[in-house]
């Protein structure tokens, strides 16, 4: 008898633990992108403002105390960004503008990661942490001290 002749194999194998892992990593960046949508769709609609009922988002922070946190202002800011108007969305608060390009190349990064099965995108270290601890609090206080050059500009 003749040996049986080789197979070939299937064109598209069955989907193994690997390839369901990128699927799944790669559908929660979508449903992310999708929250983010959604929220930023809303904030321009709304303007950044009424964005939840009896002042849900306030600040509490500056309704105890009266100061601006380094956040304050950030969901005009996004509302701005949205409208393209770049110069007001800077009035409301310089950090997000900053920031924002930042956290969505991290995302963008971390999305073709897991994609490609590629390396993921660095980690911020604890040193990383600490800076952005102390540009927040620099923010912070000089945006809460009339006295400092700019402080009126900074303040939401």
């Amino acid at each position: 008898m003749a040996p049986p002749a080789p197979t070939a194999p299937p064109l598209h194998p069955a989907p193994g633990p690997a390839h369901r892992a990128r699927t799944r990593a790669v559908g929660v960046h979508a449903a992310g992108a999708v929250v983010v949508a959604a929220a930023a769709a809303r904030l321009h609609a709304t303007g950044g403002y009424a964005v939840a009922p009896g002042g849900l988002l306030d600040c509490p922070l500056h309704t105890f105390t009266g100061l601006w946190c380094p956040f304050c202002g950030g969901l005009r800011c996004v509302a701005a960004l949205t409208h393209g108007d770049v110069a007001a969305a800077v009035s409301f608060n310089v950090v997000a503008v900053a920031l924002l390009p930042v956290l969505a190349g991290l995302w963008l990064w971390s999305l073709v990661a897991a994609a490609r099965e590629a390396q993921a995108p660095p980690r911020v270290t604890n040193r990383g942490w600490l800076v952005l601890l102390a540009v927040l609090l620099v923010f912070t206080v000089w945006r809460n001290v009339p006295a400092l050059p700019l402080a009126d500009y900074l303040g939401p």
